[in-house]
């Protein structure tokens, strides 16, 4: 006869001892589950670089306030001048969390030409060819290292530099807009969170009577990313909400959640029907660019940033330097770029969704 009394308190201490085990990963690999420079299967180099999709580019390196070097390119159509790199607006884009910046050319291919912009990309720290590792503090420092480099940039017009944010991106790029408001003229956020926790019950259903909002154990995220209140410091800079209802990583709600700490002018929220976490610029390509297009023809200039006080201004130098005598990494000869663009696709939405953040 079955001692159900016993089977369930087994079966109770079996459940506490998972949920105690996620828990305790959740807290412990907590940077390894949210930033994930390499995606399986797909070496951790780049596969390719931005001449290959047909662009133009410049390696530039990138030296952040706790001394790291970032890698960075900065890509424009490959039939402009040097007066069309000075009359057009440069886009900064903040990555996804999943993969190095190698996997969004095909995105800044489309960008360039739709938009007629130069765009600026980097690696964040422990990506692609950068230094270190990632964490929230290391990649907020690396957020305000490359907005300052590109603001001081004397090859573009300082006074056009709109940040754009995807998933992850999203909230570094807010974080970064936050401490320059009136050096941009303005911000693109596309399926961003409202913060971590926020995404744990969607991504670790397991752990969502523990973790998530007014929640017990909400202490354990240590990588808060809590979008919201740098929005509150940016009512007057323009903002466009960018949201894909069939987002199988992030609840269209928190992009609600953002727009609606201040849905007015010169904010806006746009909504894809049909679009998914990562595929809107290609996959509704139609509806996607205009709305784009639309935005930035509304934008102003900015105020010019001021030369940088020691030792932002000595960093700023020594990574021009270092800029002009960077190498150029020879591509690695692994698959065509329109096939290994499709892979990265599936690998970063697999990787992400694991992430519980994007990317």
């Amino acid at each position: 006869m079955v001692d159900w009394v016993k089977l369930g308190v087994k079966t109770l201490g079996a459940l506490g001892g998972v949920v105690g085990l996620a828990l305790g990963l959740l807290y412990f690999l907590q940077e390894k589950i949210i930033y994930v420079p390499r995606l399986p299967g797909i070496p951790a180099e780049y596969p390719y670089l931005p001449d290959a999709f047909r662009l133009a580019y410049e390696d530039a390196w990138l030296t952040t306030a706790d001394g790291l070097r970032l890698h960075a390119w900065m890509v424009w159509p490959p039939h402009w001048g040097e007066a069309e790199r000075r009359s057009r607006p440069t886009v900064l884009f903040f990555q996804e969390n999943a993969g190095n910046m190698a996997y969004r050319l095909h995105f800044l291919q489309a960008l360039t030409r739709f938009l007629e912009c130069n765009a600026f990309i980097f690696s964040y720290r422990g990506y692609g060819a950068s230094e270190g590792s990632p964490s929230e503090k290391g990649l907020q420092l690396d957020a305000q290292a490359a907005l300052d480099h590109v603001l001081l940039r004397t090859d573009i017009d300082a006074t056009q530099v709109v940040l754009f944010g995807r998933s992850l991106g999203g909230a570094v790029a807010a974080y970064a807009a936050a401490r320059r408001p009136r050096h941009i003229s303005g911000l693109v956020l596309e399926n961003t969170f409202t913060r971590i926790v926020d995404v744990v019950p969607k991504t670790m259903p397991l752990l969502s009577p523990f973790v998530g909002p007014g929640r017990p154990f909400n202490f354990l995220v240590r990588n808060h990313w809590d979008t919201r209140p740098r929005l509150q410091q940016l009512k007057d800079l323009p903002v466009l909400f960018m949201s894909s209802l069939q987002d199988e990583m992030l609840p269209p709600e928190h992009m609600r959640e953002l727009y609606q700490l201040h849905p007015q002018d010169p904010w806006t929220i746009v909504y894809f029907e049909d679009g998914r976490h990562l595929d809107a610029y290609d996959a509704l390509a139609a509806q996607y660019w205009p709305v784009l297009q639309g935005f930035m023809s509304t934008l102003g200039p900015a105020q010019p940033l001021p030369p940088l006080p020691e030792p932002a201004a000595a960093a700023a130098e020594d990574a021009s330097e270092q800029q002009q005598q960077r190498r150029r990494q020879p591509a690695a000869q692994l698959r065509p770029p329109e096939e290994l663009e499709m892979a990265a696709s599936g690998g970063a939405a697999a990787a992400e969704g694991a992430a519980a953040v994007d990317e």
